[in-house]
């Protein structure tokens, strides 16, 4: 029990050091130095006792325990120490442990054995030689016993799902110092996945639905590959209740069946909101879904949407094909009326294609697609005092991958969408253009309050004629909430002749931000902005902006809220609001 309430410590935060409403309690740990004091500090988390004085003695009793099991957990079963208290303003106190260590059990021998059908492993054999603990380290029982529940871990994934030890044993002679570590590990035999059975949601092809599974039959046995596919049915906005499970009971010549349970949401759906978008002002929207179109997984969406700077309605008709998630063919029709500070515009878009999964792993936060449209496109606008109308048709290639550990947490990974479309005259088009943009974000957790993030957009383009020919949709433009947040969106660019901007043949914009958890689910942020959109190198005319924000990783996505200020060319207002829900680049 006590090692149980040692682990469960050492998961909680460093010591705290802040400001609390209510009575609390803190402790310090005097005369250890270095790693063995930042763990004791794990294991001794600041306690809140309100006005409750009466549990002073009751918490510190409590930490003296857990002070005792963090000391023997780390091979100090001869440590002593001596307790005094401290009484702070309001209420706050904090408990001293003068620690003396004494001498610590040390590691005699090591006896590692490996047994049974994958012992062999190349990798396995490897984590065998970095067993951390060697002949007269200390005893650290907290590292040990990581490293037994990395090596299960490992051999869970790879489909051993027997696999445990028939021994593990620490002996130990506290008078004499010493300890002795027998581990001896079986890994069983190797599984692999047996017969799926799909039980439920009548309404879908079973073709469909297979194509949620991160596995097949014959596939070696995998606990992650039961979370991923749980996850992608989860995410898939179709079904309400979802089971998925394997009977390790009736395996048979180590095949392992599994049954996929589901029952089906309503096909259609139909979405009615309103909000504000610090890009398009306060908005408006209307989205009809049906998700199971003809009964054959098609899926059908109308969504309408009215904003103080945008009006827009689209249609977009997809159906799966192939054997992969996301892979599809994809017709949509949209019509968009845009008022913004550079430009107004009206534009008719028609587009049809196809879209190919790139990886046999089928997830829906780790995905990589080619997508390849035909495009039509009529448009009449009036960009820096010059009226004009284009019509093009142009193909389009568009990559796209992204790999996170949790899409609605985007916290750790990366995402990047690179895209290639061009029109010639020949077939109709006002003029003609190769246009090339590309966008990513990548993000590192660096430790458990801290993140860093990085972003870059991208663009070149190779036009014959001026750029009035060309829609601003096809133009280059800087400025907005994911490109350059302290100045308007789409509001920055090359200047035209009368000084007003209307767009430029290139982009380079960039940025980081560093985020510090303050909860689990919260964070501050504070970020910084380089770049602009331009027609050569030499005119190249770099904007910034610095800003600081709040993030809440909602169940729906994170929500963003921030405060951005223009550092160079600044314009009113001097401090810029961005907001946004969910994730997108």
């Amino acid at each position: 029990m006590r090692r149980g309430l040692l682990l469960a410590g050492l998961g909680a935060s460093l010591l705290y050091c802040g400001v609390a409403d209510a009575d609390d309690v803190h402790f310090l740990v005097d005369g250890v130095s270095g790693p063995l004091a930042e763990k004791l500090a794990h294991a001794l988390p600041f306690v809140v006792i309100g006005s409750q004085a009466d549990r002073l003695e009751e918490t510190e009793m409590s930490a003296s325990l857990r002070l005792k099991d963090a000391l023997e957990a780390y091979g100090y079963y001869s440590a002593h120490w001596t307790e005094r208290r401290e009484k702070g303003a309001h209420g706050k106190y904090l408990i001293i442990f003068s620690v003396t260590l004494g001498r610590p059990i040390l590691v005699r021998k090591i006896d590692l054995k490996s047994a049974g059908a994958g012992h062999n492993l190349p990798a396995l054999q490897k984590l065998f030689t970095q067993f951390p603990l060697h002949k007269e380290d200390i005893l650290d029982q907290i590292t040990y016993e990581e490293w037994k529940g990395k090596v299960l871990s490992f051999l869970n994934a790879r489909g051993y799902a027997h696999a445990d030890y028939s021994r593990h044993e620490i002996r130990m002679d506290r008078d004499q110092f010493w300890a002795d570590i027998y581990l001896w590990l079986n890994t069983g035999p190797r599984f692999h996945f047996g017969d799926i059975k799909i039980t439920g949601a009548e309404h879908y092809p079973r073709w469909f639905i297979q194509r949620y599974l991160s596995f097949k039959t014959g596939d070696w046995y995998s606990p992650k590959a039961l979370a991923l596919t749980q996850s992608n049915l989860r995410n898939a906005d179709r079904f309400s209740d979802i089971s998925v499970t394997s009977d390790l009971d009736k395996a048979k010549n180590d095949a392992i069946p599994v049954t996929v349970d589901l029952k089906s949401m309503s096909a259609q759906h139909l979405k009615i909101g309103a909000g504000y978008s610090t890009n398009i002002g306060p908005n408006a929207a209307v989205i009809y879904d049906n998700y199971n179109a003809f009964d054959q997984a098609q899926h059908v969406r109308v969504s309408i949407l009215a904003a103080q700077l945008n009006r827009n309605a689209s249609v977009t008709y997809s159906w799966p094909v192939g054997a992969h998630l996301r892979s599809e063919y994809i017709a949509q029709a949209s019509y968009q009326n845009q008022n913004l500070t550079a430009y107004n515009s009206n534009e008719i878009l028609a587009s049809a294609g196809r879209q190919w999964s790139l990886r046999n792993e089928n997830s829906l936060s780790n995905s990589a697609t080619i997508e390849a449209l035909i495009n039509s496109e009529k448009a009449n606008y009036n960009v820096a005092g010059q009226f004009n109308n284009s019509f093009y048709i142009y193909p389009s290639v568009q990559y796209s991958m992204q790999d996170f550990r949790d899409i609605l947490r985007p916290i750790a990974g990366y995402i990047l969408t690179a895209r290639v479309e061009g029109a010639s005259k020949v077939w109709g088009s006002d003029a003609n253009f190769v246009r090339f943009s590309a966008q990513g974000e990548w993000r590192k957790r660096l430790s458990r309050n801290w993140v860093l993030g990085t972003r870059a957009k991208l663009g070149a383009m190779w036009l014959t004629g001026p750029i009035s020919e060309l829609p601003p949709n096809l133009r280059f433009f800087a400025g907005g909430q994911n490109s350059l947040p302290g100045y308007a969106y789409q509001s920055q660019g090359p200047f035209a002749v009368d000084g007003a901007v209307e767009g430029g043949r290139l982009l380079a914009v960039g940025g980081f931000d560093i985020q510090r958890f303050v909860t689990k689910d919260w964070a501050v942020v504070a970020f910084y902005d380089v770049g602009n959109a331009f027609n050569s190198w030499s005119s190249f005319h770099a904007l910034q902006d610095v800003g600081l924000g709040v993030r809440w990783y909602s169940p729906v996505g994170p929500i963003r809220f921030d405060l951005a200020h223009p550092l160079v060319a600044p314009q009113a207002p001097a401090v810029r609001i961005a907001f946004s829900v969910g994730f997108s680049l």
